[in-house]
């Protein structure tokens, strides 16, 4: 009964969401301790008969079946937070939560099959192995990607298992001495006497076993030139993405050097102040840092990192409010002596004290990080100028589309109008009056509509990222819409491009909005390598084998050579002349295709044009 309520506590305290959820934690848990209430009534289990080759197999009473329709909505929804922080993770989060729902899928759909056979389903519970195949994978996990504290959990375990051994074992041994030697009586004296031993040694004994298990049992000395070289190949293969990377970093720290809570804040210039982009176990998540804090001017001055517990530099207030979240080092993050952000990290979980060590990688990590942050910082703000300015473009190119319905619309009344004036309509009857207005009506709000239709396109493409929606986009409208803002801002004429289906409808999983940016994208820069009467695009959809939907680009303008082919997704690589380029259209379609799950390649010969093939994964969510 208590098996899917248990699993659902279990993966909102793995998503740090207990107390988000829990009014539906505690739900879970009212219907258990009914449905335990219940469990030996015939309501429940009304009788057991032969089912197959078992003997004795229950029988589903009205009950049960209300508590397995409960058991699946419960499952299915712990599965569901899964997926969702799963599509929001980076890094080594993406890593862990996949196991776990990997685990999710297949140990509840293995004891699944133990049900069918309590309806007359003549179906063997012959899955209900895979239940151990959940044990197996999570546990994979927990050594793999430290998906739990298991390390902290058995440490803990063995001081106080130790501990409580000793602490009895020293007061059995006094009361047997004293009884051995002063015999009947003497009850008191040995509650005392052990009382006073235990309260001078229990300290002393529970540090000695803490340095003892971490000696033998769980410490973990890391190599500095290792953990450094493994963080910068880690900064290599972060997309330039500042909360990609914030995210990554966290998780990094949080499994190398094993802090209780890990946080990074990054400073907005809009509000002027640190907010907090990325953290674990970190406990207050709307913590905010003013920049005219006394923190922030001291970390801006002396660029060193600060510890909570023994600077005297930061305000008592500041410090007090720093412990209270867990916060032991606080290491500035500096670009060109720009403070653009803070790391702060928790205490170590080996309860160990942060050494001269420790502060010197921590430092020299911190470095790396300001600089591909900075990056990132300075990617974004050139990647939404470009925007704008592409924006601006076809806002330009608009003003003809929007002119000719508009001159209709104004023509249209204007004549009316003058019509009416000069007594042209005295002589027609009401009725024809009132089909003349209808007619001129009927064009007008189709003008309008078609205004509102262009107006709409650009708003669409015009508005600021957000987070990525996955959804299932169908690629002939996602391209037919692409098209429209492409005809809008006289980029592309209409008979330029040609669009080829193998089959219709045709659906992907992917975020619309930036599926329309990546193909926007693709064909201006087509746009731009044809010339000639003779210059054409061809976008093809096609469905692979396995599913995956693939969307082809393809012109047979001027080509490119080898060594620009191998450029091309590089962040502000044009061959453009200077001021005519940013370099940043293709490596924007390369982040947003990684992204949304994609895959993204170039095949280009000079002479013999270019094809771009995107590959998305295919079918429903």
């Amino acid at each position: 009964i208590f098996i899917p309520i248990f699993y659902l506590h279990h993966i909102c305290a793995l998503l740090n969401q207990v107390n988000k959820r829990k009014n539906i934690i505690l739900m879970a848990y009212l219907f258990g301790i009914m449905s335990l209430a219940c469990d030996l009534t015939p309501y429940y289990i009304p009788n057991v008969v032969p089912r197959m080759s078992f003997k004795f197999w229950p029988s589903a009473g009205p009950l049960f079946s209300v508590f397995l329709s409960v058991w699946g909505l419960i499952v299915i929804y712990g599965a569901y937070l899964i997926w969702v922080s799963y599509k929001k993770a980076y890094g080594l989060e993406k890593n862990r939560l996949r196991y776990v729902l990997i685990a999710t899928v297949v140990g509840w759909v293995g004891g699944a099959t133990n049900y069918p056979l309590w309806y007359g389903v003549p179906i063997p519970p012959f899955l209900n192995i895979l239940v151990s195949a959940y044990i197996i994978i999570v546990g994979y996990a927990i050594v793999r990607y430290q998906l739990m504290d298991i390390e902290v959990i058995i440490k803990r375990t063995l001081v106080f298992a130790s501990l409580f051994t000793i602490v009895f074992g020293i007061f059995v041994g006094i009361a047997l001495l004293i009884h051995q030697f002063i015999g009947v009586g003497g009850n008191f004296l040995k509650f005392a006497i052990s009382s006073l031993v235990i309260i001078f040694t229990v300290r002393p004994l529970e540090a000695f076993l803490v340095r003892i298990t971490d000696k033998y049992l769980f410490q973990k000395k890391y190599d500095y030139k290792h953990l450094i070289k493994e963080f910068m190949d880690e900064l290599k293969t972060m997309v330039l993405n500042m909360n990609g990377i914030a995210h990554s970093t966290v998780y990094f720290f949080m499994s190398s050097i094993r802090p209780a809570s890990a946080a990074i804040f990054i400073y907005n210039k809009f509000t002027d102040r640190y907010d907090l982009i990325a953290s674990s176990d970190f406990k207050d998540k709307g913590y905010k840092i003013a920049n005219n804090s006394q923190l922030i001017r001291i970390l801006s001055q002396t660029g060193k990192i600060i510890r909570t517990d023994s600077d005297e530099l930061v305000s008592a207030q500041e410090q007090d409010r720093l412990k209270v979240m867990g916060t032991e080092l606080i290491i500035p993050l500096l670009a060109q002596k720009e403070l653009i952000g803070l790391l702060c990290l928790g205490k170590k979980k080996s309860d160990e004290d942060y050494t001269e060590d420790d502060i010197g990688t921590l430092s020299d990590l911190s470095g790396a990080l300001s600089i591909s942050l900075k990056n990132a910082q300075l990617f974004d703000e050139r990647a939404d100028a470009e925007k704008r300015a592409l924006v601006g473009t076809i806002a330009t190119g608009i003003n003809h589309e929007v002119g000719n319905p508009l001159n209709i619309i104004t023509i249209k009344l204007e004549t009316f109008r003058i019509l009416a004036r000069e007594g042209m309509m005295d002589h027609k009857s009401k009725d024809e009056i009132m089909a003349e207005v209808s007619d001129i009506t009927k064009v007008c709000l189709d003008n309008v509509q078609r205004i509102s239709e262009i107006t709409k396109q650009v708003s669409e493409f015009a508005k600021p990222d957000r987070k990525i929606v996955f959804d299932k986009v169908n690629i002939g409208e996602a391209i037919d819409e692409t098209m429209a803002v492409l005809k809008h801002g006289m980029i592309l004429p209409a008979g330029k491009i040609e669009k080829k289906f193998m089959c219709d409808p045709v659906y992907a999983v992917a975020d619309k909005g930036q599926l329309k940016q990546i193909l926007f994208n693709l064909i201006k820069n087509a746009s731009h390598a044809i010339t000639g009467e003779k210059g054409k695009i061809v976008v093809s959809v096609d469905k692979n084998d396995n599913g995956e939907i693939a969307i082809k680009v393809i012109d047979n303008g001027c080509g490119m050579p080898k060594e620009v082919r191998d450029k091309l997704f590089t962040p502000f690589f044009t061959t453009k002349d200077p001021g005519k380029g940013t370099g940043l259209g293709l490596a924007l379609v390369k982040i947003m295709v990684d992204r949304n799950d994609g895959r993204i390649k170039v095949e280009s010969q000079e002479g013999q044009g270019t094809t771009f093939t995107l590959v998305f994964k295919g079918g429903l969510l």
